[in-house]
């Protein structure tokens, strides 16, 4: 085992995390220039169109260490057995997401290495997420390895990104100057790896040696089943034994096991301290857990792992599909995606306007928008997507609280003693120059200020913040207020007291229950003219006049008026007394109000999008 590194790459979203990656894949000749392709460890076309990472990924490499000399680059000084054996080092990698939706992976992630290189990107210095993430290894142990991305970008400022990491590790040592794009320095980086992470052994005692090891992602193969990656903390894999899971009781016997190459090698046993894939048979995603621990059915392991947790949704949407008969599909299509994204939750709910759908759990909001493209670009089903809620809870008069999610669950008023509203801790670092903008907007959104940082030119500012206003606002107005400068990172914190109130629309004296919010009070007066006023310019015209109403209860606090087509019904006429004029125009009158008893209103996709950017306001 000394021989094997077992390591992970972690910064902000956009830092090059991929990028490197691929060069450390040519570096190590685990993939020909031939077979190289730009994010070659994101599977998903939409991680390459955007420039994501939205599943982890790991990968073995074999790398031959060799003494770089000193006029090429950084001497490292290293154990003294290391130089003279010019031994093969077994690398597992493992490329992980950056953006705060997929937090969790990055811990799991984390747990399963012994070293993290931590990015930061020249142009931008040290930002919310790189910040969470040092913080985040550091708590495991980790040996964390920084290196400076994209010094050969013309706004690199590297001085001051590297006092910045020198502040935020405490040390005084120079972190590493890499571009990934070109392949500068990325050797010396490597060896880095090999000199300062410790091999598996160091981490790997265990109170018995029973078969122990870490599920730290899986995924969903059509014919062979749940596919679970895993680090072996203590005794070996083969396929003759059988297996279990410890949190899911499941049992099974592996099909075939090995390691990623990147493309799946298989292989007839799995050691101690390596990272791997099993081929489980099993064709429900939700029995293979992320951060489970998985041991011998037999011979089960005194304990489990550390860390494991259920991944619990941040935000709700309801999905109706445009046109009812596709709910099957609908359904179907949310089903398979399920498969390899253990992470959502659905529920059947129905609705008296928009008939049947489903209301999915999603991490956040950009897990919610790559789930929607994929479904109409994978399964051909547009949906039609409900304001973003988040999970509430109540305390009835009886003493049971209960939880909500949406507008149509919210408990009546008179039954409720009290409310409350979940929080979270938002990380912020922004340069001094929007400090005073950054504070504004966070008073506006109720945060609560903690704590506050100086790294060098930067600032990072810790938030207790409703969770509601950092999914569906604090993002945007950060970017607006700090000419994009700004970065942000959240976590779950817990639940405070807040007085909610339930918006209700209706059109034509008609309640809409699709286009309910949940608001708190204080704030309820501008949801509701912002909602009025966008579905006024959201629905068209009809022949007769459409009120729009929004109000709490029986109490409306804000309307807007879609005003009538009018025909002109007196075109006709030439002459003759004006009697006759009068007469045609009361009679279009009378048939105006009966139009406006019977006549419904057709509410377009437009008014659904509208009044969730109403509650982005």
């Amino acid at each position: 085992m000394e021989n094997i590194r077992n390591f992970c790459i972690i910064a902000h979203i956009d830092a090059g995390k991929s990028t490197l990656a691929d060069r450390l894949l040519e570096l190590t000749g685990t993939v020909t220039r031939r077979e190289m392709q730009e994010q070659l460890l994101d599977s998903n076309p939409i991680e390459r169109e955007r420039g994501i990472t939205i599943k982890m990924a790991p990968v073995r490499m074999s790398y031959k260490h060799r003494v770089i000399p000193a006029e090429a680059g950084i001497y490292l000084e290293m154990d003294p057995r290391i130089r003279e054996d010019d031994r093969t080092f077994e690398l597992n990698l493992i490329d992980t997401p950056g953006h705060v939706d997929f937090n969790y992976e990055v811990e799991r992630a984390l747990q399963a290495c012994e070293g993290a290189i931590l990015l930061i990107d020249a142009t931008k210095g040290v930002q919310a997420q790189t910040v969470a993430n040092y913080h985040l290894a550091q708590k495991q142990g980790l040996t964390v390895i920084p290196a400076i991305n994209k010094v050969d970008a013309q706004l690199a400022d590297v001085q001051s990104c590297s006092r910045q990491v020198k502040q935020l590790l405490n040390s005084e040592d120079e972190p590493l100057c890499i571009s990934a794009k070109t392949g500068l320095n990325v050797e010396e980086l490597l060896q880095q790896v090999i000199a300062k992470v410790p091999p598996p052994s160091i981490h790997s005692i265990s109170p018995d040696q029973n078969l122990r090891a870490l599920i730290f992602n899986s995924s969903f193969h059509p014919h062979l089943g749940v596919i679970a990656f895993v680090r072996l903390f203590s005794g070996q894999l083969d396929t003759k034994s059988e297996l279990t899971f410890v949190a899911t009781k499941k049992k099974f016997f592996p099909q075939e096991i090995g390691f990623l190459n990147p493309d799946r090698v298989s292989d007839e046993t799995l050691t101690v301290g390596r990272v791997g894939y099993i081929v489980t048979g099993l064709k429900d995603i939700r029995n293979v857990k992320v951060g489970d621990t998985l041991t011998s059915a037999k011979t089960p392991a005194v304990s489990a792992l550390p860390g494991f947790r259920h991944v619990h949704p941040n935000v709700y949407f309801d999905l109706f599909p445009v046109d009812n008969s596709f709910y099957q599909d609908l359904v179907d299509a949310l089903d398979k995606l399920k498969l390899n994204d253990s992470a959502l939750e659905t529920k059947n709910i129905k609705s008296p306007v928009l008939g049947q759908g489903v209301r999915v759990g999603f991490l956040g909001l950009l897990h919610a928008e790559v789930v929607s493209e994929r479904l109409e670009r994978e399964f051909n089903i547009p949906v039609i997507n409900t304001s973003p809620s988040v999970e509430y809870q109540a305390v009835l008069n009886s003493g049971e609280e209960i939880t909500f999610a949406s507008a149509s669950e919210f408990p009546d008023p008179a039954l409720t003693q009290s409310t409350k509203e979940p929080i979270s801790t938002v990380r912020i670092v922004v340069h001094p120059d929007y400090l005073g903008a950054v504070l504004e907007t966070c008073k506006n959104l109720r945060g609560n200020l903690i704590n506050m940082i100086y790294l060098d030119r930067l600032i990072e500012l810790e938030y207790q913040m409703p969770l509601i206003e950092v999914i569906t606002s604090l993002h945007d107005r950060l970017k607006s207020v700090s000419s994009g400068f700004a970065s942000v990172n959240y976590e779950p914190f817990g639940f405070q007291e807040a007085e909610l109130v339930k918006l209700s629309v209706y059109l034509n004296k008609e309640e809409i229950p699709p286009l309910a919010s949940i608001c708190v009070k204080e704030q309820s007066v501008h949801r509701a003219n912002a909602l009025a006023g966008r579905l006024k310019e959201a629905i068209p015209r009809q022949m007769f006049e459409i009120p729009i109403q929004v109000g709490i209860g029986a109490t409306i606090i804000a309307r807007e008026t879609i005003r009538a087509f009018r025909k002109d019904v007196t075109a006709k006429l030439y002459g003759g007394d004006r009697t006759r004029r009068l007469k045609l125009l009361e009679k279009q009158k009378k048939g105006k109000a009966r139009m406006k008893m019977m006549g419904k209103v057709a509410v377009p996709q437009e008014a659904f999008l509208a009044a969730v950017r109403a509650g982005l306001d």
